[in-house]
């Protein structure tokens, strides 16, 4: 597309789809010249997820974190891939869409699955289902997203 778009801009630029041409028709030849320029860099369309989880659960109970886990989830809309970005680097997961929901799965490396489901008011549990040294250690946490 953008050897089209490259050819296209050259073509209109230099006024060889046009022959002889009035002003209004320059105007609207440098419009669509920069249309075409734009074109490409619109394309790439993301989404971001900021998210934010201030309690959490697990076989003890429920509990407060004195400092917010913070994870971001980005879906890029042309790849398909989606990202987590959270405390110990960056994975790609999969994402789940429904029209009340996203719901983002990780497997990591070593066969640990942790799940993030988001809803339309921007509510959000993530919940990691761990297996160390031989025992289950899940947990879930509680928080809000805000979408840039």
């Amino acid at each position: 597309m953008l050897y089209l778009t490259a050819i296209s801009f050259r073509a209109i630029a230099a006024g060889e789809l046009c022959g002889d041409m009035n002003e209004e028709w320059k105007m609207k030849r440098l419009a669509i010249s920069l249309c075409l320029i734009a074109a490409p860099l619109v394309s790439a369309e993301e989404i971001t997820f900021y998210c934010s989880y201030d309690n959490y659960s697990d076989q003890e109970g429920n509990h407060k974190l004195e400092e917010n886990l913070q994870i971001r989830f980005t879906y890029n809309k042309d790849t398909g891939k989606s990202y987590m970005l959270g405390n110990i680097g960056r994975s790609e997961v999969e994402l789940f869409r429904t029209n009340n929901k996203a719901t983002f799965i990780e497997i990591t490396t070593i066969g640990n699955v942790t799940t993030t489901t988001i809803d339309n008011n921007l509510n959000s549990v993530h919940s990691r289902n761990t297996v160390m040294f031989g025992e289950i250690e899940p947990s879930q946490y509680y928080g809000k997203c805000k979408v840039k």
